[in-house]
Formats: C-alpha cells, sequence, structure tokens
C-alpha cells in the first residue's frame, strides 16, 4: 500500500508552486499577507497519472473522496465547500441566521485564533467541524483576522427569497457579499477619525521587470479612501515609487498577480522596492475581458448621473495612460470586493510631483514626522506637536500635509495669510475654533449613507454641521470690514465655498425628533431573545401607550404617516374598549382579579387572568363548555394556580392590527429617513466642498493657535535657493525640555545658499543631531503654510529633503549598519537636485577610520559639484575632512564648506555641561570617556581609557 502522506508529499514537490511572505515579528511593521498558490489542476493531473502507474485502489479511493464527499452534504454547506474553494487564500464566513460561521478546516484553523468554541456537525459523510459568533460580533473578529492575523476575509451572506410559503426550502439564499482586506475594511475606516485607509494600486510598465530596471521609469499610482470617497491618480518615476508610497501610507497595496514571479519586494530587480515588506501587498488577478473606466461610472454617483459622467470623462482626458490603468485596476479591485455596496467616489482628482515636496520612507522615519523612532508611538512627534485641529477632517488634512508639503508658492502664501488673519483676529479665531468642534466628520457620513448604513443620528449631525458651516460663512461676513483687500478677496472664496441651501437641513432637523432619537441610542436593543426576558409588554391602556409609542418623526410629517398613527390609536382604543369589556365580564361573573392583555414569550397576544383558585376553577369550566363571548370563545393556552392564558380572536386581532401600524409607522419612518439620505446624496458635491474647506479652515485657524502658544513666526518662503534660519529651534524636543524643566531650548542660526556645506563638529550629545533635524523641521512647517519657530527665515523652496540621520542593522532585509549607511547616502548622491535640502549624520563611521574620511570626502565633494543641494554634515572626522580639503585648494567643495562646532564646557575632571550653540570652528574631542561616565561605566576602566588616550596623544 502507498503511504498518502509521502504520496502527497511527493505530488506536492513536483507540480506545485508555493509562494510565502514571512509574517514579520516587528510589532511596529504591518502584518505581512501570506499567500499560498498551488495549482490544483496540475496537481490533479499529476495524482492520475500516478494512479495510472500504481493501479492502486486505495489511492482511487483518496482521487475520488473530495467529490463524493460533496454530494453527501446538504445544499448550504455544498455552496460553503465551493466558496471556499473559489476563495481558496481567504478566511470564508458564512451567514447561518443570526451567527456567522467557519466550517470544515477553516473552522479547525482559525477558531483557536479566534478564541471561539470548535465543534462539529455529523453529516453522512462524516463529522464537519464548524464554529461560529453572533453576527453583532462581525467588527471585534475582522479586526484580528485582518488587521493582526494579515487574511483577507470573504464574507458570505443570507437573504431572504419573497415567497408566500413559509416552509420554502429556498427561502433563502446564500452569496458573497464582500471581501474584507484593510484597503477594504470599510467598517473599521468609519471608526478611524483621524486617519485615511487609503488601498493604492501601483501599475507598472508591461515587461518592465525582464530587463534592468531604470530608475526613470513611469509608474502609475492610483489610491482611495473607501470611507470617505476620496480618490486620485499620479504618475512618478520609479526613483520616486517609494517616497510616493511613504506619504500615501497605504493600508493595502496592489499589484497585478503577473509580478509573482519577479520577488519584487526582495530588491533583486529595483533595492527601494523592499520597502514593499512593510505594508500589505495583495496580487490581483485581472479579469480576460478588458474593462474600460466607463464600466465603472456607477461608482461615481451623484444623483445627476450625466453631468459625472461628463466631467469623468474630461478629467480622464487630462490623465496618462498609466493612471488611467492604475484607475482601472482600483475600480475593478473594489467592484470585484464590494459588489453589493453602492461606492460613492468623488471624482478623481490628479496630484504632480511638481507641486509637492518628497521625503522618503527613511527621511520621514528620522524626522519623526508622524511617530517617533523609540516607541513608534504619535506622543512626541511632530504631528502630535502641532496639532491643534479639532475636526476628523481637519486632522487627516494636517497629516497630508506634513507628508507632502507644498511646493506652489502662490499656495503657501495664501496659507500664510490666513494664518496671519486668524492669528491677529485672536477673538474671533477662538469663536471659530469653538463652532469647528461642533462639526462632524461629513465625507464618512455620506459614505455611511452610500453603503446603506447610517442612522439618524448621522442625519442629525451631517445636518447640524451643514449649519455650523453656514454660521462660520456669516462670522466671516461680519469680519470682512475689518481686513485689508487680499484678505477679504482671499475670505470670499472661502465663503462661497461654504454656500449651502439649507432648505433640507432645515426640513430634517425640523422632522427628526432629536431626544427620541438620543433616548434610543442611550438604550439600544439588548439583542436578547425574547424568551430570555422575565417580563412581558404590556398593551393594556392607550394613555400609556401613547407615551410608549417611540417614533421620531412626527404624525404630521405626511399624510400617508398622519394615517398610520390615527389607524394605530384607532384600533388601540377598540381593543382597549374591548378589553375592559372582557375584564369587566371576566371579574363580574367569575370573580378573578384582573385581565390584561400581554404578548407572551413567542411573541403571540393572549389574555393574562389573575385569580384565586376558585375562581379560576369556574372560569375553566366556563371556556371547556365553549360559551360564547362576542361572537367567539375563550381558549385556554397556558394554566398555572394562579394565573391563566386565554386567547380569544377579537383580542388578538386588535393585537395584531397595533403590531402592524406599528410596523407600517417603523416602515415609513424608515423611508422618510432614506428620502433624507438620498436628498444628502444627491448634493454630495456640495457637501464635500463643504467639507473640504472646513478641514482647510480647521487647519489653518490650529496652525494660528500653535503660533500663539509656542511664539512662532512667519517666514519668508520663494523660488531662492537660500536656507536662512535665526535662532532657529527644535519644537519637539523644546516641549520635552520645557515639560520636564525650566532649562530653555538653546536656538542656532543656519545660512546656507546653493551648494553649500556646513560641517558640524562636536562632542556626543552635544546636539549636532538636533541641529540638522531641526532645520529639516523648519522647512517643512514654512512649506506647510505655518509659521516656524525661530527669530527669522528665509527659505528658498525645497524640492526634497533627504537624511542620513543615525542608524541600526537591518536585520528584515540582511543588511548591516554599514550598508543601511551606504544605501541611504547613495539615494541622497542619486536623487538630490540644486533644490534640494540633505542632512547627514555620520557618514563612513561604520567602517575603519580612513575608509570612513576617504568615503566622507568624496560624498561631500560629489555633493558639491554635483547635486550643489543644501547639505548639513554632522561628523566625528572634522578634522581630518578640513585637512584634506585644505590639501586640495580651488576645488568646489573648498568653495562652499564651513565648519561649524559646538561645545562641551569642563568646569573639572567630572562636572561639565554642553554648550549647545554653533560656532565657527572645529570640535576635536569627542569626550567619549566623559559619556561614558556618565553611562556608569567602572571607574578602573575610564581610568585604563584615559592612559591609553593620552599615551596615544603624547605618541603623536
Amino acid at each position: 500500500m502507498i503511504c498518502r502522506s509521502l504520496f502527497c508529499h511527493k505530488i506536492l514537490k513536483q507540480s506545485t508552486r508555493v509562494r510565502l511572505y514571512s509574517t514579520v515579528l516587528d510589532k511596529t511593521k504591518a502584518p505581512q499577507i501570506t499567500t499560498i498558490r498551488i495549482d490544483l489542476n496540475n496537481l490533479k493531473k499529476s495524482i492520475s497519472d500516478n494512479l495510472i502507474s500504481s493501479n492502486n485502489d486505495e489511492v482511487t479511493k483518496f482521487l475520488q473522496k473530495e467529490d463524493n464527499d460533496k454530494t453527501l452534504l446538504p445544499p448550504s454547506l455544498r455552496q460553503v465547500r465551493t466558496i471556499m474553494d473559489v476563495h481558496k487564500n481567504n478566511v470564508v464566513l458564512t451567514q447561518m441566521g443570526s451567527f456567522y460561521e467557519l466550517y470544515f478546516e477553516h473552522a479547525t484553523q482559525y477558531a483557536p485564533k479566534l478564541n471561539i468554541s470548535l465543534t462539529s456537525k455529523k453529516y453522512s459523510s462524516g463529522k464537519v467541524p464548524f464554529a461560529g459568533f453572533p453576527l453583532s460580533q462581525l467588527n471585534r473578529h475582522l479586526k484580528v483576522l485582518v488587521n493582526q492575523l494579515g487574511y483577507s476575509v470573504t464574507i458570505v451572506d443570507q437573504f431572504q427569497n419573497h415567497t408566500p410559503i413559509d416552509n420554502d426550502p429556498n427561502k433563502f439564499f446564500r452569496k458573497v457579499s464582500r471581501i474584507v482586506t484593510p484597503g477594504t475594511f470599510i467598517d473599521e475606516a468609519f471608526e478611524n477619525f483621524r486617519e485615511n485607509s487609503y488601498l493604492l494600486n501601483i501599475e507598472f510598465p508591461s515587461n518592465c521587470m525582464n530587463k534592468l530596471a531604470d530608475s526613470n521609469t513611469k509608474i502609475g499610482l492610483c489610491w482611495c479612501d473607501l470611507s470617505t470617497g476620496e480618490i486620485f491618480v499620479q504618475e512618478v518615476q520609479l526613483k520616486d515609487l517609494i517616497s510616493a508610497i511613504t506619504r500615501i501610507k497605504p493600508k493595502e497595496i496592489i499589484l497585478n498577480s503577473k509580478l509573482l514571479e519577479f520577488n519584487i519586494e526582495n530588491g533583486e530587480w529595483y533595492p527601494e522596492l523592499v520597502e514593499l515588506k512593510k505594508y500589505f501587498v495583495k496580487f490581483q488577478t485581472l479579469p480576460a475581458q478588458y474593462h474600460t473606466v466607463d464600466t465603472f461610472y456607477n461608482l461615481f454617483f451623484s444623483g445627476n448621473n450625466d453631468f459625472i459622467r461628463r466631467q469623468l470623462d474630461h478629467k480622464l482626458r487630462s490623465f496618462t495612460q498609466k493612471e488611467i490603468a492604475s484607475l482601472r485596476n482600483i475600480l475593478e479591485y473594489v467592484q470585484d470586493h464590494l459588489p453589493d455596496c453602492s461606492v460613492n467616489f468623488q471624482l478623481p482628482e490628479r496630484q504632480s510631483t511638481t507641486r509637492i515636496m518628497q521625503i522618503d520612507s527613511r527621511t520621514n522615519s528620522a524626522l519623526e514626522l508622524h511617530s517617533t523612532i523609540m516607541n513608534n508611538g504619535k506622543r512626541g512627534s511632530l504631528l502630535s506637536t502641532i496639532r491643534r485641529t479639532v475636526t476628523p477632517s481637519g486632522t487627516r488634512l494636517l497629516t497630508n500635509w506634513l507628508s507632502a508639503p507644498s511646493l506652489d508658492l502662490s499656495e503657501i502664501t495664501e496659507r500664510q495669510t490666513f494664518v496671519g488673519l486668524f492669528k491677529r483676529n485672536f477673538s474671533f479665531n477662538n469663536t471659530l475654533i469653538s463652532q469647528l468642534r461642533e462639526v462632524n466628520d461629513l465625507s464618512r457620513i455620506l459614505q455611511k449613507f452610500s453603503f446603506g448604513k447610517g442612522t439618524a443620528i448621522d442625519l442629525i449631525q451631517i445636518s447640524k454641521s451643514l449649519k455650523t458651516a453656514f454660521g462660520i460663512s456669516k462670522m466671516m461676513i461680519a469680519l470682512m470690514p475689518t481686513l485689508r483687500k487680499k484678505e477679504q478677496i482671499l475670505l470670499q472664496k472661502l465663503i462661497d465655498q461654504l454656500t449651502f441651501d439649507t432648505t433640507l437641513i432645515d426640513n430634517i432637523l425640523e422632522s427628526i425628533n432629536e431626544d427620541k432619537v438620543i433616548s434610543q441610542e442611550k438604550s439600544p436593543d439588548t439583542g436578547e431573545d425574547v424568551e430570555s426576558q422575565n417580563t412581558d409588554k404590556s398593551i393594556s391602556n392607550s394613555e400609556s401607550k401613547r407615551d410608549i409609542l417611540d417614533t421620531i418623526i412626527p404624525s404630521g410629517y405626511s399624510p400617508l404617516l398622519q394615517r398610520y398613527h390615527d389607524e394605530y390609536f384607532l384600533n388601540l382604543k377598540k381593543k382597549d374598549t374591548f378589553e375592559n369589556i372582557c375584564s369587566e365580564f371576566l371579574i363580574n361573573t367569575f370573580g378573578i382579579r384582573k385581565a390584561t392583555l400581554k404578548q407572551r414569550q413567542n411573541n403571540s397576544f393572549a389574555l393574562l387572568v389573575n385569580g384565586s383558585p376558585t375562581s379560576l376553577v369556574k372560569l375553566d369550566n366556563w371556556v371547556n363548555e365553549n360559551n360564547e363571548f362576542m361572537d367567539a370563545t375563550f381558549h385556554t393556552l397556558q394554566k398555572s394556580n394562579q394565573t391563566r392564558w386565554l386567547s380569544h380572536s377579537e383580542l388578538t386581532d386588535r393585537a395584531s392590527r397595533i403590531e402592524l401600524s406599528l410596523l407600517k409607522i417603523k416602515k415609513e419612518e424608515d423611508n422618510v429617513l432614506n428620502s433624507f439620505k438620498t436628498q444628502l446624496l444627491e448634493r454630495c458635491n456640495e457637501i464635500r466642498i463643504i467639507n473640504s474647506t472646513l478641514a482647510y479652515i480647521d487647519t489653518l485657524s490650529s496652525f494660528a493657535k500653535l503660533a500663539e502658544e509656542k511664539n512662532l513666526i512667519c517666514p519668508k518662503v520663494d523660488n531662492s535657493l537660500e536656507l536662512k534660519i535665526n535662532k532657529g529651534r527644535h519644537l519637539m524636543v523644546e516641549e520635552g525640555i520645557t515639560s520636564k524643566s525650566l532649562q530653555r531650548f538653546v536656538s542656532n542660526d543656519c545660512n546656507l545658499d546653493q551648494g553649500d556645506i556646513w560641517v558640524i563638529t562636536g562632542p556626543n550629545m552635544g546636539g549636532k543631531s538636533t541641529f540638522l533635524r531641526q532645520n529639516a523641521i523648519i522647512v517643512i512647517l514654512a512649506q506647510i503654510g505655518s509659521y516656524v519657530p525661530c527669530d527669522s527665515a528665509h527659505i528658498g523652496l525645497v524640492d526634497k529633503i533627504f537624511s542620513r540621520v543615525g542608524s541600526a542593522d537591518d536585520l528584515y532585509n540582511e543588511l548591516s549598519t554599514f550598508m543601511v549607511e551606504m544605501i541611504e547616502t547613495s539615494f541622497i548622491l542619486h536623487g538630490a537636485t540644486n533644490r534640494s535640502l540633505a542632512i547627514l549624520d555620520e557618514i563612513g563611521r561604520g567602517t575603519s577610520g580612513k575608509e570612513g574620511i576617504s568615503i566622507a570626502y568624496a560624498a561631500m565633494n560629489f555633493m558639491a559639484e554635483q547635486n550643489q543641494c543644501r547639505t548639513l554634515f554632522a561628523t566625528h572626522f572634522g578634522e581630518e575632512l578640513n585637512n584634506l580639503i585644505q590639501k586640495r585648494p580651488g576645488t568646489t567643495l573648498s568653495k562652499k564648506v564651513k565648519f561649524f562646532q559646538s561645545k562641551m564646557i569642563e568646569i573639572d575632571r567630572i562636572k561639565f555641561y554642553y554648550d549647545y550653540r554653533m560656532v565657527p570652528g572645529i570640535c576635536t574631542k569627542s569626550d567619549a570617556i566623559r559619556v561614558a561616565r556618565s553611562a556608569g561605566f567602572p571607574e578602573s576602566v575610564l581610568e585604563e581609557a584615559e592612559q591609553i588616550l593620552t599615551a596615544g596623544k603624547d605618541g603623536n
């Protein structure tokens, strides 16, 4: 007999192609997708070939087992099995009634990871493992599967067929409603107010991997946020691709499945693409049938579809072929993953690389723009230090601006004008900020409506926010007479963009009972089964029922709703009348204590009779004799010592009519709410403009508040190549110092022109890296339109910022510290222009002294002659570099380089302090021994080190 495990291993080895991505253990990095691709057809053919050669009955049964097992399963599980086979790389969650369930190997594999019970169901084919959880827990388990474990999840939902037959076996059907990945996880995106959840597609040229990489190759990008409807396209060169990805910060990256075989994330084709390992990457197989962009017009719904079609056609004519291809791919992906969702994208916007500063991932990390190096947390980053925004959209806009500072001089100047206006009108700005706090996330509320989500609360919030926007425009109009002409023109643009006809929102606010909505939100349905409730719902009194009637739309809203309300109270009155007659008859005739119409645990209505055993026996005898009461008889449903449940056709009918009236009212209220949502969606373009305008105002008013708090000044930004900063400060370090002590941050000047290189020397911990970073941060702040921390600043536009600040082994990519240092320096040498700013720390320090000095000198010389960028160069090789420069007089470097130093002031052998002021000169002592003493080295070690150091100096 053939050993089955060895046989399968042999076949798999021969006929499968398996592709694995390692899971990142470092929690600071995004989880990686694990993809296993197996050619099942080849596998089956290989098994068949082996069967022919082996002629073994046991193996023949093994081959046929899967098909035979399927026929023995019930139809629902056969469908689950089929879906699992189609979506073989995904976790499949199938709705069965009020639960989502996992079956077969998925139950065995994922139940422990979700911490849910694993069990099984027995069928004629054998036991089938399964596990499940209530529908209400879907979002919680999706977060584990998608965000923590990096899986894609296929959700199969249950739908009802409209059939008059109660026991129709085809009453329900199931189908794939969506596929959840990090970029399409809309449930979480709606909760993540401060960040965008971008899905990014990268379109490489056909067959480009078959030849050597060309850094000038054009790449198409398209990225979208399903939770806001934003969608963008861009064409970049290969050398700028990673900078673009860093700026976008996608939750998920889509690549063509044809790229799988090239292992581009290993950097073999282009080294920088190793950065892809930090992201969730999904390979997309495009359909055989080519789809043009106009196939996806339905994803750009906005009421007037003809208008949108014309606008989109106009946009597409301005896009490049790569941008259109990338746009088409992402729309295909969205439609495939959200087949039942009505996506509402805004018109795609094109971003130009010539209009934004480029910041690569290393510089972003080194400058701690969004998170700190130490713990990858937000606290202590530049974003957390400067953030004063009060709206979700304003915070997202600030985040995007930090990732992509502007190169548009007129835009920067316009932002500065607004910051100055808001700062100067302090009282107005405080009131403005107070008003902005009342604004909700309009774009995400609109997207909720598009996806068929959203409640009455969302309608109230969006209406109130639009009302607030209208109030802000009135405030601005009142401020206009006090402003300069230029400020009036700019402010009028904002006022025009906040214009919105308030008729609709007034109607919404007047039609929805906000108090009732809030009370319903505070006491939501517990979700418990009726059987588990200890109390029965009584509808015994008209007046109390009037109070209990929990409607959020007034009955007078429409004639239809008024009719349903009238119908409800008419039925309630008739029920009360008949109930009172019944109660009076039963009390007077049989001596019972009380009779009340109530809803039973099975949701049916019946008369609950309370009385003594004697009175109840009399009642039983009368009921058993089928005596009629009001043209019908009572029937006993349930007995106890002191109670009886009685049914009567008239009471049951009246109760049913009341419930039906309530259902009609609820349905009509839903129709009204849906009508409001549709009307708002039809005006989504206007609302999105208002939302982006409010975000713009929020960000710039926050800059004004920040400038007031931190004593910031307005920089001069122009097209020159200067970088002149007087008494600059590092905002994050300054905040850390002032929060812990009464010390003041030591400010420093920086004065660079085209090709200038400042070589910064000083002792360890002498502030060299801080000085380098603070000047880069000041440039970034200036080009997002903010005021900056210094006494004065003249900043010629910077197109790229490069950094080589600090380093560590990159174990993930198997790179040493020195190799990381060389790669980062190489990027600067290849990518910097005469408009760039480069900050470099310790070039060449990771190798032997002579080789390190030679590399540092050669890099500086190349930057002075070729790149001609503005450069800050910190090093411990100051004296050696100066000697080399002196030996080569007349070079560009000798004319462009200047040496500056910070000092350590010695009080005695033990005591010292740092003077962080940068002054001309070269520091010849790193004072490593003093730093070692501060770190707690044993005194004997320090003494020996001092002896060796002294002996070395004497020998020289």
